[in-house]
């Protein structure tokens, strides 16, 4: 058979009604407005200002994904700032979110020592000083050792309220004690025989249950970050850990409530707000990194707006009574190419219908570490429209081929 390349500019995915995942600016509040005032929680996580150019490594084909190689190293995103447009990307990221949010929402906004400073001048710009809540210090022990200065070992997460009465219920989010209270408190027993600590104040006797939940203050230490073989690992460079993502979503959002990201990298937050049962917004500017969402929440009733890619790129194969199996794809030239063959460059594909310019996939598929090999067959889609087939390449480049 052969498949014939569509160009259809900003491609859709039909409605899905568990999330959105767009490609574009996050600080550009036109292309959010449609989602005006409905968010209840918007986190982001934007550049630190580090003055890196930051790479991923991308396995190529099944013997890549198995073995480590061969691989290509792609590009992540850049990090080189002027202050100015600095601050203006913060400013308008922190615009951008407010206007997302409901009356009830919360903000929060994850950056380092290199911008923390900034962000809240910008936070303090857009939302108001009495609108600040936290300043939450996320504090770990990954990476070397600083010789000049004591190490750098935290972000801060910056927590803003939308209106005058925020939701936030802290006691959603228990914690272990850790080691709470126990260098100043006497360790006993209460009349039934429940382990505990105690401590006499002011004339007053105080009971704390060691089986009783105590709660996060404003530095957390308990959230290890993510190591590099970390099996949660998507590699984006920059990823976060979905504990994270969860325990600042949780005290301030109910099943149901839209969780915006405006930086979304990999899809932590969204694949977070899925876990629990919230609804998702996802914004990033790297075809990669959507690419890398997509490939996350596989399976995830969610409606994707994202550039096909215009360059050549060809799709070969066979349709039959029982279904589609392809057999090569050839991509658009990439500088100095790998040596591919078969299905070796695609990382993803959906087979589906085509109505009314809308890509509606029955079938998807995408490699991972647990499935390095990506299946080249699948049954015939049923119902209305054209054909079609939407492909994902390993440098994250997105077509759709129509049957002829």
């Amino acid at each position: 058979m052969s498949f014939e390349m569509t160009h259809l500019g900003r491609e859709c995915h039909g409605k899905g009604d568990r999330g959105t995942l767009l490609m574009g600016d996050g600080s550009r509040g036109e292309l959010v407005a449609a989602w005006a005032g409905q968010a209840q929680c918007v986190y982001v996580d934007p550049p630190f200002q580090t003055g890196n150019d930051f790479v991923r490594r991308q396995p190529i084909g099944e013997e890549g994904w198995e073995k480590g190689k061969p691989f290509l190293t792609l590009a992540g995103y850049g990090d080189k700032w002027d202050r100015q447009a600095y601050v203006e990307l913060l400013t308008g990221l922190a615009d951008c979110g407010r206007s997302l949010l409901g009356d009830t929402g919360v903000f929060y906004m994850h950056l380092d020592w290199r911008g923390s400073a900034l962000a809240r001048l910008a936070c303090d710009q857009v939302f108001g000083e009495k609108a600040f809540m936290n300043e939450i210090i996320w504090a770990y022990e990954t990476g070397g050792r600083a010789q000049r200065h004591f190490s750098r070992k935290h972000d801060t997460i910056l927590m803003y309220a939308a209106g005058k009465h925020p939701r936030f219920d802290l006691t959603r989010v228990p914690i272990g004690r850790h080691g709470n209270r126990q260098n100043h408190l006497r360790r006993t027993m209460d009349e039934q025989g429940r382990p505990c600590r105690t401590i006499r104040s002011g004339g007053k006797l105080y009971r704390y249950y060691d089986d009783e939940p105590v709660y996060p203050t404003d530095v957390w230490t308990d959230v290890p970050h993510l190591q590099q073989r970390d099996p949660a690992r998507t590699g984006w460079p920059t990823q976060k850990p979905i504990r994270l993502l969860s325990r600042l979503i949780r005290p301030v959002c109910q099943p149901g409530d839209l969780v915006a990201d405006l930086c979304c990298g990999s899809g932590t937050t969204l694949a977070a707000a899925l876990e629990e049962g919230c609804r998702f917004l996802g914004v990033d500017s790297s075809g990669a990194a959507c690419a890398l969402t997509r490939k996350r929440l596989l399976g995830t009733d969610m409606t994707l707006d994202i550039p096909c890619a215009g360059a050549a790129a060809t799709l070969t194969g066979e349709v039959h009574p029982a279904g589609i199996t392809l057999t090569a794809y050839t991509p658009a030239p990439h500088g100095e190419m790998p040596e591919l063959h078969g299905l070796d460059a695609l990382e993803q594909w959906s087979a589906g219908r085509m109505r009314e310019g809308c890509f509606y996939p029955a079938y998807s598929f995408a490699r991972s570490g647990a499935a390095p090999a990506l299946p080249q067959s699948c049954f015939l889609p049923g119902g209305e429209g054209e054909l079609a087939v939407e492909t994902i390449d390993l440098w994250g480049e997105k077509r759709l081929f129509l049957y002829r």
